[in-house]
Parts: structure tokens; C-alpha cells; sequence
């Protein structure tokens, strides 16, 4: 007599189609938030720029994982001082160039080599370009983004500086329906650069869960 033969719950066709369709609902939440990449933009993005969103232009410079430990304390004093000079009377910061920035004398000749990859291969104009950069400086602790407003112009390039005080957080900038995620390793200090390239207010979030206030640490950047 032949012993039926008891399939698992893993090969019966309930069970996959269960599975397939968990992953593509969870998919479409992730999308619903702004935070799932478009597979095409992500394969494209590298041979055709064009593609990339059109909100905003982003980079991300070799040495953002700055790989030691940063002093927190002091990147502390650093934002506090930063919300200070630049607030505004309605609660937003608006970080502006300094009148240092087009003096020469005032560069950081060391960290323009980090970011642009060496001088020598660059004439006046990359230079001056990287004189116009505004610092931003943005600490990331359970459970806000300080400062939590920010006011940008309209094609100026910004260069972030950001922190994680206390845990890993990620800030996730989102643009209309689809948004750019960087990971801030907890002590660790991370940059990025951008233009924003059309107007409007922009959310920025924590995509790394960090405890039960994590669905409210936000931030926003108004581009004008």
C-alpha cells in the first residue's frame, strides 16, 4: 500500500501566493510613505542624470562616513550656535553664505580636497562654486530633528552636516512621490549635498525605527 506523502506548508500553492502578495502590500506601504525607490530610476540613475528627480540634486561626497566617532558635545554647541545666528522670527532657520565665503583666506584647504577629490583637477570655476556652498548643520536625536524648519533659496547648494546623538536614525527628504534616504550611524557625522531645484516644502523623516516616538521625528525644508 503507498503512504500518502504529507507535503510541506512551504511548497503548498496557498502559502506562496500568501507570501507574494504579503511582500508586494508591504511594498506598496513603503511606497505610500515616500520611502520606496523606483527600480527603473535606480538602474538609470547613473547613465542618464536626467532621470534622476527633478526636485532636487543630491551627492553624496567619498568621505561622508566620516569612520571615528564624533564629538557629540561639541556638534551640539555647533547647531545650537548654528539655529542661533540664522532663526527667523516665524521658528524657521534660514542659513545664508556667509560673508567669509568669498574670501579665500577663510577656506578650509584641507577639506576641499576631501570633497572635491584634489584641486588640482579643478580651474576657478569648480572653486567658486565651492566658495557659494551654505553649511547646514542638522542633529538627529529620539525623537526630533534639530533644527526642526528650514528655509532654503532656490538652486543654492547646500552641504549637510548631520549627527545621530544617541541611536542610529536615517533622514529620508522627500520629494512628491518619491524621496532620498541617507543612514546616520549613531556618533558617526554624515554629509550630504544638495540643490533644490524647485520650490515647495519638502518632509524630512527618521527611516530607522528608534523607539515608540519614531513616527513623529520630523522635519521640514521650505524652498523658496
Amino acid at each position: 500500500m503507498t503512504m500518502p506523502v504529507e507535503r510541506h506548508i512551504t511548497t503548498r500553492r496557498g502559502f506562496i501566493a500568501t507570501l507574494g502578495f504579503g511582500g508586494v502590500s508591504l511594498y506598496g506601504l513603503w511606497a505610500a510613505y515616500g520611502a520606496a525607490p523606483n527600480p527603473f530610476s535606480v538602474l538609470a540613475a547613473d547613465q542618464y542624470p536626467e532621470l534622476a528627480g527633478p526636485e532636487a540634486e543630491m551627492a553624496m561626497p567619498e568621505h561622508a562616513g566620516m569612520g571615528s566617532g564624533t564629538d557629540i558635545d561639541a556638534f551640539r554647541k555647533e547647531v545650537a550656535a548654528f539655529v542661533e545666528r540664522f532663526s527667523e522670527p516665524d521658528g524657521t532657520v534660514y542659513p545664508r553664505p556667509s560673508a567669509e565665503a568669498g574670501d579665500p583666506s577663510h577656506m578650509d584647504m584641507a577639506g576641499m580636497v576631501m570633497s572635491s577629490g584634489g584641486l588640482a583637477d579643478h580651474g576657478a570655476e569648480d572653486i567658486s562654486d565651492m566658495l557659494g556652498t551654505v553649511e547646514v548643520l542638522m542633529l538627529a536625536e529620539r525623537y526630533y530633528f534639530d533644527p526642526p524648519a528650514l528655509r532654503f533659496d532656490l538652486g543654492q547648494p547646500y552641504r549637510f552636516r548631520m549627527l545621530a546623538a544617541d541611536v542610529a536614525h536615517g533622514a529620508s527628504i522627500q520629494f512628491g512621490e518619491g524621496a532620498r534616504m541617507i543612514r546616520l550611524a549613531a556618533g558617526t557625522e554624515t554629509e550630504l549635498n544638495v540643490t533644490f531645484t524647485r520650490p515647495g516644502s519638502f518632509l524630512v523623516y527618521c527611516t530607522s525605527y528608534c523607539g515608540p516616538g519614531h513616527d513623529g521625528m520630523q522635519a521640514r525644508i521650505t524652498v523658496a
